[in-house]
Parts: structure tokens; sequence; C-alpha cells
């Protein structure tokens, strides 16, 4: 089997949730090619759903120390190390993705949240407000973009902002309880009572 095939063979089994043969089937390819970038980094991505984070982190590294352009290896990088609290590290590397692609949205909002995680509100704000300049319906970072806004004080900001997401999803609890903050903020306890209802049904 060629490496292409070989390739397609463990995609598919990552696919279909088959992480051990799918690992094998990279394996193949890199004793061949240990230079080969699209297997580290599907192999790390592979890792990152058994939640080996520290594999994943590795192989990433290998990638790219081969090809430090590879943009969406720093983006499965520091969203890696976001996931595993290690958030400045992994504000670096969403840095190195929007270096290579200013216009990756995805970077930028993972930036943003990593960024709301450091109490660093205003530089999550700038991620978020731009990233909804492109998208205006990214009910992720309109939520977090409240979080950011509760953050900084701006309390009236932050529940229009939640209503605003409300408006797009009803049914998140997330943006209710948040939501529910927001009115606590400014006194109004009985309307944070029935928000929070939506939470918890009572």
């Amino acid at each position: 089997m060629d490496t292409v095939a070989q390739l397609e063979e463990a995609h598919r089994f990552a696919r279909i949730g088959r992480y051990n043969e799918a690992l094998a089937e990279y394996d193949k390819v890199l004793d061949a090619d240990g230079s080969n970038t699209t297997a580290l980094e599907r192999k790390g991505e592979v890792y990152y759903a058994l939640g080996r984070h520290e594999d994943a982190l590795a192989c990433y590294d290998r990638a790219l120390a081969l090809n430090p352009h590879l943009l969406t290896t720093w983006f499965e990088k520091g969203y890696t190390l976001r996931k595993i609290g290690r958030y400045v590290e992994a504000i670096t590397c969403f840095e190195q993705a929007l270096t290579l692609d200013p216009e990756y949205m995805l970077a930028l909002a993972n930036k943003g949240y990593a960024l709301n995680e450091l109490g660093r509100y205003e530089n999550a704000l700038a991620c978020f407000d731009r990233v909804l300049e492109t998208g205006p319906s990214n009910i992720r970072a309109m939520t977090a973009r409240g979080v950011s806004l509760l953050g900084l004080g701006r309390n009236k900001e932050a529940l229009a902002t939640f209503d605003q997401a409300l408006g797009l999803n009803a049914i998140n609890s997330f943006v209710w309880q948040r939501r529910a903050e927001a009115l606590r903020r400014l006194g109004r306890t009985a309307e944070a009572e029935e928000s929070l209802r939506h939470v918890t049904g009572k």
C-alpha cells in the first residue's frame, strides 16, 4: 500500500473512532517517512481524542520542527494547550497561526477564550469583536464576548450580548446562567431568578 492509501486508511479509522488502528497506520507511514507532517498532525489529533495530550503535543512539535508554516498544526497545538489549561502557551500558538493567516477566525476566537481564562478581558473583547464582524451569528464567540464584558464590569452591555445570543439559541443553559449574573449585578434580582429557571426548570 502506498503512502496516500495508507494515510486514507488511517484517516478512515480515525473518523470512525478506531483510534488504535489509526495510530498503527500513521506509524506505518512514519516508519517509511519520518518527515510526513500530515501523518504527524493527524496522529496528534488521534492522541488528543484519546486524552493523551502530551503525546499529541509531541506530534505537533515534531511536525512544526519540520515545517514551522503549518497553519492547522499551530491551531491544533494551541487548542490542546488551551484544553489542559496552559493558556499562555496556547495564545502563542494561536498568534503563530494568525501570523500565517490573519483571517483565521477560529484561531482568533480560541485566542479570545484563552485570554478570558487569564482575566485579560479587554484583549479578549477585541478578539471577539473582530470574530463577530465576520460571523455575526457565532453564538460561542458572542457568549464569550458577554463573559469579557462581565469581567470588565460592563454589565448592561453583557446583558444585551447574552440576550442577543439567546435570540439565536434560547436553550443554552450557560448563557442563561451568565445572563442571571449580569442581572444580579444590575440589582435586578427577580429577573435573575427567572433567568435561572431556564437552567433549573424550577
